[in-house]
């Protein structure tokens, strides 16, 4: 077995105008180019020593149901609780459904879906088992040798309904992360 020795050389590729304008910028602050990167990554580097990254939670699944929940309390301002009531309304859920998903969603970094989202995965579903039956029978026709009944029309068709199926799920996951951050 071979031990490879890893190089120190870090390899960038910027492109010929990115490039011209870092090597006028080192320049003006009188220092090689590869001298500046190189500090750059050291002063990120003491940044992350300073402020080491979060721990990110996974979640493992639903809470048994024999497991009993525990309490905890918080105190909101009035604007904060009606913020939450609107925002708990517009998802048509609970209140308390809502900060628990909230809480999940900033221990996790995953989405987590309300009904809005749940109902469009809901038909975005549906639509890809409506693919999943015209591949079939596209499979089929051509295995039997009916290869004229393959037709790029329907093979545009069924482009356009994966298309609508991509959009809706990158939407609501979109939305569903997009939910917590804060304006």
């Amino acid at each position: 077995m071979t031990i490879e020795k890893k190089s120190p050389i870090l390899s960038v590729r910027l492109g010929a105008d990115t490039k011209q304008r870092w090597e006028t910028y080192c320049a003006t602050l009188g220092k090689a180019p590869s001298t500046a990167i190189k500090e750059a990554v050291e002063q990120q580097l003491k940044k992350a020593e300073l402020f080491p990254p979060v721990k990110t939670y996974q979640q493992t699944g639903e809470a048994p149901d024999g497991e009993p929940k525990v309490r905890f309390e918080i105190l909101m301002t009035k604007s904060e609780k009606a913020a939450v009531l609107e925002r708990s309304n517009l998802e048509r859920c609970s209140q308390r459904r809502w900060v628990v998903d909230a809480i999940r969603a900033g221990l996790t970094r995953e989405p987590q879906f309300g009904m809005k989202e749940i109902d469009a995965l809901g038909e975005s579903n549906y639509q890809l088992l409506a693919i999943g039956r015209n591949l079939n029978q596209v499979a089929k026709a051509m295995h039997e040798g009916r290869r004229d009944s393959v037709t790029i029309e329907s093979i545009e068709k069924l482009r356009k309904i994966i298309d609508i199926h991509t959009e809706t799920v990158s939407g609501a996951i979109r939305a569903s992360i997009e939910r917590w951050d804060i304006e």
